[in-house]
């Protein structure tokens, strides 16, 4: 833009100068008749186009620093070794975990968290021992839901980065992204057994994956496909004792 202004006005110069103009516009709504080699005219020519370039340059300067940089978002991909949607980054795969489940096994231990964390299967380990007061398990699939041997096997999981999107977000009981959205996986929600210590929903990829060489049966934490219950949730839109669908969109 700055280099067509400057092209312009070389241009006004070599084609008119010395020639008479008619009718010149000026700020106060005047309009006069000038020879373009009059000294007055080009200075407020001048002075209308260094005007005009200064408010193209605080434009332009605006326009550039609203400009995300490297703009991406993330997420955690359940149940697969990589990311399996198209122009994303598998910034690293892993294992699910969390705390162990069983509240029989360990009566004395009534709380701890609840939540899933990826971890990597490339850890920079520390060099200290801990009292031995909270803990990190594998997760298994607790039955045959997803695949007809999936029961014992190990999940795994990938940690996601969707460039080009501002966020991303998980939408339970959907199958499609909302207008606008774009699917990163379509999942089940899958969590804990009600029996035992709390965990939280996740979104297992449908088309769950184990981790290599895991079907041992050491339960740490374990998933199970969770269904809705009809009563205090308005049935319809939703019907009793059917797996939820849950889908992960970026935006």
């Amino acid at each position: 833009m700055i280099m067509s202004w400057i092209f312009l006005l070389q241009f006004m110069f070599c084609f008119s100068y010395g020639r008479e103009v008619d009718s010149v516009g000026f700020p106060d709504g005047d309009k006069k008749r000038l020879l373009i080699n009059d000294p007055d005219a080009i200075n407020n020519r001048l002075e209308h186009l260094e005007r005009s370039l200064q408010q193209q340059q605080a434009t332009i300067l605006q326009l550039t620093s609203n400009m995300p940089l490297n703009q991406g978002s993330n997420y955690i991909q359940w149940g697969k070794l990589s990311c399996s949607a198209a122009n994303t980054e598998t910034v690293y795969s892993g294992f699910a975990t969390g705390q162990h489940y069983d509240t029989t096994k360990y009566s004395d231990r009534f709380g701890g968290p609840a939540n899933f964390l990826c971890l990597p299967n490339n850890p920079e380990l520390s060099n200290r021992t801990i009292p031995g007061s909270s803990f990190l398990y594998g997760t298994e699939y607790e039955e045959n839901f997803l695949h007809s041997d999936s029961d014992g096997q190990d999940v795994p999981c990938a940690f996601c980065r969707s460039p080009g999107s501002a966020s991303t977000a998980m939408f339970p009981g959907r199958k499609t992204c909302y207008d606008g959205w774009k699917m990163a996986y379509l999942g089940y929600i899958m969590s804990g057994y009600f029996g035992y210590r709390a965990s939280s929903y996740i979104c297992v990829d449908i088309h769950g994956e184990y981790v290599q060489g895991g079907k041992a049966n050491n339960v740490g934490q374990s998933l199970y496909a969770t269904g809705t219950k009809c009563g205090t949730l308005p049935c319809p839109p939703y019907n009793d004792n059917l797996a939820v669908y849950c889908v992960v969109c970026s935006k």
